[in-house]
């Protein structure tokens, strides 16, 4: 269990463009009452299909989270993955979570749904909140 203070933060919105005809943007937006909102955005090169669109979103979620529980703690996206579970669309994330001098690999999912941004997003609030207590 975390020893950092109890932060929630809600989803409020993914999305994504592409930003050429090799690369993606995302921006995620998370709220945190008494706080206010945070904003992360990310930008990735390559193709701009579903994988970019996701690993872009989770990336904006990290900086998201990261701004909101300051810059002691950093999270990476290592990977993001869809896939398919008992006939449902998923969105399976891996970060690594560097928490002051500790360092631990996390995992997030979250079945997507229409809005496999969102679903990346979701995933990374799910991993981060294991060690952040976020949720």
């Amino acid at each position: 269990m975390s020893d950092l203070p109890h932060r929630h933060l809600r989803f409020v919105k993914a999305e994504w463009a592409p930003v050429s005809p090799h690369g993606c943007a995302a921006r995620v937006q998370l709220e945190q009452a008494g706080t206010g909102r945070f904003v992360g955005t990310a930008v990735v090169h390559g193709t701009c299909g579903e994988a970019g669109a996701l690993r872009a979103a989770a990336k904006a979620a990290a900086a998201a989270v990261m701004q909101a529980v300051g810059q002691d703690h950093i999270l990476e996206v290592y990977g993001v993955e869809p896939f398919q579970a008992f006939g449902r669309a998923a969105v399976l994330v891996h970060l690594g979570a560097r928490l002051g001098q500790r360092t631990q690999e996390l995992v997030g999912l979250c079945v997507s749904g229409e809005d496999s941004a969102r679903a990346a997003a979701l995933a990374v609030l799910d991993a981060a909140n294991r060690v952040l207590g976020l949720g």
